[in-house]
């Protein structure tokens, strides 16, 4: 599948099948994410799979406040980074972990995509409490959440996915 095509067709799933992900399918997914770059190559993202199980611990406590979507698939990947690792710029001590973590995140959400499978980005949850249910070391920041998987059948985009504001909106001209 070309690049375009790939992003043309990606959207936000949010209905998956029971069918799960092969570790082989897994293991390219999160090569994708391995090779993206990062600020000075620090590489502060971890990615952490979660299983059934895994998830089910997440969707026991409500005080996790968990998007709801995650709970319908099977497999997820929780995107951390590593708070000892990330870079800082040295003008204004600006943390680079958020948007090294986002870069992953969205390379392995394209790779997903191009695999035939969907995912949606969630970031909508307590950050605090899913580390403590994991049990995550202090360093690492959870990013989002990015349940994947085969989707259901039937499965469509939302009426809003193709909207986008006009170019003009999107790109400014600076004064002279």
């Amino acid at each position: 599948m070309e690049f375009n095509e790939v992003i043309k067709r990606r959207y936000s799933v949010r209905k998956y099948s029971d069918e799960k992900v092969s570790e082989k399918l897994i293991e390219e997914i999160l090569e994708t994410g391995r090779v993206a770059p990062s600020g000075c190559n620090k590489q502060p993202t971890i990615v952490v799979f979660l299983d059934e199980e895994k998830i089910n611990k997440l969707k026991e406590n409500p005080l996790a406040k968990i998007h709801p979507v995650v709970f319908k698939s099977k497999q997820a990947f929780l995107i951390c980074y590593d708070k000892k690792r990330e870079m800082k710029r040295p003008q204004d001590n600006f943390s680079f972990g958020i948007t090294d973590s986002s870069i992953v995140t969205t390379y392995m959400m394209l790779k997903i995509t191009e695999l035939g499978l969907g995912s949606v980005w969630v970031g909508w949850f307590n950050p605090k409490l899913v580390k403590d249910i994991l049990k995550l070391p202090d360093e690492y920041e959870v990013s989002a959440i990015l349940p994947f998987g085969y989707i259901q059948k039937g499965n469509r985009p939302s009426a809003n996915n193709r909207k986008r504001k006009q170019m003009e909106e999107f790109r400014i001209e600076l004064e002279k």
